[in-house]
């Protein structure tokens, strides 16, 4: 009896070791003392949590990443460039608050200026270039809100290139992620800025304020600091894989990196994002009538990755109709790709692989004719 039973064990044993991974529970999120929190995954863009997100918040010296984002957009299409020397006004050295110590109507490089809103947050250093680029701290405000519409940024609006208080400058803790997650794809050279601890500019060695560099995952992005709120966009990778925290109104220094920390270790240890196809991989093909061509692949428009718990079952299911008929446009979108993954479903468009125009007359009755009967007879 008890020989059997021990087969039985090893049997139950061996039986659960091959099953493949299953649904499970969330996991539990850390507790967040800050205000406004979230974790963004950086490639898929999916919040793995949130607090507060939508609460409008002053960015402070988070305000900065913008600032960087138009400075190098307009590296890369030509209109301004590193080497480039910009005179110092008197307005962008009176500015307060952190600085790099530039001096007024003197020359700086646009690569210092750079370092100087990155590295040591210089407000200074930001009105250097929004003068430069946008003519005024005003003009450059406008185009720092044109290019958050850009981007999606719905609860956001700039007033300086800084982030001194202003009733009318304002985000939210998601539009700072999704920022931030702009940012690094557009230039992601940017981090090699944001990594670094520490600049010496006219003789004075300012250290970078992100106190979580010192970790090596940690590789960005900004600090923020008001009477009013303590803020801090924390991001790095492990094992390849990029995460985002944003922490706002946090009670200190110490508590916004403790809550930083804390969210990416725990997006870290629990989340991973699975790739589930490339642009152009077909999940299928559907009968195509009164068209040239009788089929069409339904494929993926672009690479699609999801965010899923590490070692869960992630299930992808198809939606396609009965039949489509001609004419169809490429890229047309003619089904959904449907993923279960962290007790959620969402659907993704698959489109048609090739444009399939409508037949001559004599295809378009017969083909008329034909689905009149199957569908009589229920076969479609």
């Amino acid at each position: 009896m008890l020989k059997r039973l021990c087969i039985l064990l090893i049997l139950m044993i061996a039986v659960f070791t091959m099953m493949p991974a299953v649904a499970r529970a969330a996991p539990q999120a850390p507790d967040i003392s800050s205000q406004v929190a979230v974790l963004m995954d950086q490639v898929t863009g999916e919040v793995i949590y949130a607090k507060n997100e939508t609460e409008q918040w002053e960015p402070a010296s988070l305000t900065k990443i913008m600032t960087m984002y138009l400075a190098l957009e307009a590296i890369n299409n030509g209109s301004l460039s590193l080497d480039e020397m910009i005179t110092v006004s008197e307005r962008a050295w009176r500015t307060g608050g952190s600085r790099m110590y530039i001096e007024v109507d003197t020359q700086v490089s646009v690569a210092d200026l750079l370092k100087g809103i990155s590295i040591v947050s210089g407000n200074d250093a930001s009105v250097a270039v929004a003068e430069r680029l946008g003519g005024s701290v005003e003009g450059f405000a406008a185009r720092m809100n044109e290019k958050a519409k850009h981007l999606g940024l719905t609860d956001t609006n700039f007033t300086n290139p800084h982030g001194l208080p202003d009733e009318e400058h304002y985000t939210t803790g998601l539009d700072i992620a999704r920022l931030a997650r702009a940012y690094i794809n557009d230039f992601p050279q940017a981090l090699e800025y944001h990594s670094t601890r520490e600049y010496t500019f006219n003789n004075i060695t300012q250290q970078n304020r992100n106190g979580l560099l010192k970790y090596p995952e940690i590789d960005g992005l900004k600090t923020g600091f008001l009477s009013s709120t303590c803020n801090l966009i924390a991001t790095g990778k492990r094992d390849d894989y990029r995460l985002i925290a944003v922490i706002m109104g946090a009670a200190s220094e110490t508590a916004r990196e403790q809550d930083a920390l804390a969210l990416l270790n725990f997006g870290f240890d629990n989340y991973a994002a699975s790739q589930i196809g490339k642009a152009g991989q077909s999940f299928g093909e559907i009968p195509v009538y009164k068209g040239k061509r009788g089929r069409v692949k339904a494929v993926l428009p672009a690479d699609l990755t999801v965010t899923v718990y590490k070692n869960a079952e992630v299930k992808v299911n198809t939606d396609l109709p009965a039949y489509l008929e001609a004419p169809l446009a490429k890229g047309q979108q003619i089904g959904s790709l449907v993923i279960e993954a962290r007790e959620q479903q969402k659907s993704y468009p698959l489109v048609a692989a090739e444009e399939i125009r409508r037949g001559n007359f004599l295809k378009v009755i017969w083909h008329n004719l034909l689905l009149g009967i199957k569908k009589l007879l229920g076969m479609i």
